[in-house]
């Protein structure tokens, strides 16, 4: 479907019994699910591109008697390519399934942790936003292309990771699910609940997504970079949830 910008990406962490863990050490943050937002002061830029491919298998002819007889529907396969500015290190690491050894360092675990995702756009007609869902699913990252400084440019290397997604109960089975909030039925709440079981992030008293929290920040970046924020010292919390 058309769209136009990117609003926001949300993230959390499944459970084994596929319930969202809602806690800040275990998962990312209290609510469940963690914002991937542009305040500086949460340690995140946003997020550049979100490039969703094979949301349908390839149809395929079946010939017999020198005709085409049938059509295969193979079940569609998605994956999610992000370019994302900057994610807080500590969150980024979690939904990659590093775990921390308590020394400041994160080394890969036996198996991926499941994640579910919902990723924001906006209609171009209605303005409206549209959610892109996945309930499960598993985050890697390949490479990162470290480069010098020059004494005119800074050289910035982004966080690149892949997002492959599962077939979600939630969704009988299927491993996606399209939102839209110009349809008369949409709830957010309800969206939410259903890619992010247990959350707490949108609830009956509280829309968490319209926090003004989200945007802006102060923390100052060193050498003039662009990353600077408006005013005030190095606050590298993170939403207060990690």
């Amino acid at each position: 479907m058309a769209s136009i910008g990117l609003k926001m990406v949300y993230v959390g962490i499944k459970d084994n019994d596929g319930s969202t863990v809602v806690d800040a050490d275990k998962g990312v943050s209290t609510t469940g699910v963690y914002p991937i937002d542009t305040n500086k002061d949460h340690q995140n830029l946003g997020t550049k591109t979100a490039n969703i491919t094979a949301l349908s298998g390839s149809p395929v002819k079946i010939t017999g008697n020198n005709e085409v007889v049938d059509v295969t529907n193979p079940p569609s396969s998605p994956q999610v390519a992000f370019d994302m500015n900057a994610i807080n290190p500590q969150v980024r690491e979690k939904i990659l399934g590093r775990k921390s050894n308590g020394e400041g360092g994160y080394v890969d675990s036996d198996k991926p942790v499941d994640c579910g995702v919902i990723i924001e756009s906006q209609q171009p007609v209605t303005m409206k936003s549209v959610y892109f869902c996945f309930g499960r699913g598993n985050f890697n990252e390949t490479t990162h292309n470290i480069g010098t400084d020059t004494d005119t440019a800074e050289t910035r290397d982004d966080d690149t990771l892949t997002f492959t997604s599962l077939g979600y109960d939630g969704f009988g089975g299927k491993p996606f699910a399209i939102y839209y909030e110009s349809d008369p039925n949409f709830n957010k709440q309800k969206m939410m609940d259903r890619v992010f079981p247990g959350q707490k992030l949108v609830t009956a008293d509280h829309d968490g997504t319209a926090d003004a929290s989200l945007h802006g920040g102060t923390v100052e970046a060193p050498h003039g970079s662009s990353d600077a924020g408006a005013s005030g010292s190095n606050k590298a919390d993170t939403q207060g949830n990690i």
